[in-house]
């Protein structure tokens, strides 16, 4: 099998999510989709879709107190308004793709993940790879899963490609944004704000402590639990975090071509 790729569509690039507003911006999701398609004519790889659950996801975490267990009757219709809210933006994440002749598969992870305490217990992939063997792609996001404990958590789409790359032998990580990788400070309050250009161990406590919070709202950690995330299981893969809102960022980024962005090495 060729290598694999896994690409990140994060949510602030995907929703309205710096508005706080469940609509899909479903010109920029097409966009995306064109390039990838057009780079997956032209070289050989692999791919995973992970994408982010913008408000769909973290506004109905917030507003219905989801993120510590399903208990009370509100919470357990919560839980079943996110479960859907996340499913509607990921029918329209496989629908831009299939529109761009991408043989999309959508794997909703509250039907087969569980969690326990908010960690994964259980995650089969063999459906995943089967996939992948016959040469379609799957596509995942956050969503609120079942847990042992707390009845149901939230599993954030940072987790399910920290766990793919790891349990899959990803080759790269590509983490689209909406910004062009890590800065010093947030680069849309700070004109000053550097950007760091590459994360290896010499660097990353340095750097952990600089990635500030969600400026949104964001149940998963922001750039930080991104970061984490990735520090737990990139082992020989490599991630590249750019501004996926530039047109030709993630055909290029596909095709090895030079991208601004912070590239992660651990």
């Amino acid at each position: 099998m060729p290598d694999l790729y896994i690409i990140k569509l994060g949510g602030s690039v995907i929703t309205n999510k710096d508005g706080n507003k469940f609509e899909v911006k479903e010109n920029t999701l097409k966009r995306i989709a064109s390039e990838i398609k057009k780079a997956s004519d032209e070289e050989k790889f692999s791919l995973v879709i992970v994408h982010g659950a913008g408000p769909f996801g973290h506004t109905n975490v917030k507003e219905f107190n989801l993120n510590n267990g399903i208990f009370s009757d509100k919470q357990k219709q919560g839980c079943k308004k996110t479960v859907k809210d996340c499913n509607f933006l990921d029918s329209k994440v496989v629908k831009a793709l299939a529109d761009q002749g991408i043989e999309a598969v959508a794997f909703d992870p509250n039907k087969f993940v569980k969690q326990d305490q908010k960690n994964v217990v259980e995650f089969p992939t063999k459906e995943i790879e089967d996939s992948l063997n016959q040469k379609k792609v799957p596509v995942l996001y956050g969503q609120m899963v079942p847990d042992k404990s707390l009845n149901y958590s939230v599993i954030s789409g940072d987790t399910i490609i920290a766990f793919l790359a790891e349990k899959l032998g990803a080759k790269k990580v590509f983490l689209g944004t909406d910004v062009a990788g890590l800065y010093t400070t947030d680069p849309k309050k700070d004109k000053n704000a550097e950007q760091i250009p590459l994360i290896n161990k010499d660097n990353f406590e340095n750097v952990l402590e600089k990635a500030s919070e969600a400026r949104t709202v964001d149940v998963t950690g922001g750039m930080k639990g991104k970061l984490e995330k990735l520090r737990q299981t990139l082992k020989g893969t490599t991630a590249l975090i750019f501004n996926a809102n530039e047109t030709g960022s993630f055909y290029k980024a596909l095709k090895g071509q030079e991208v601004k962005g912070t590239r992660v090495v651990l």
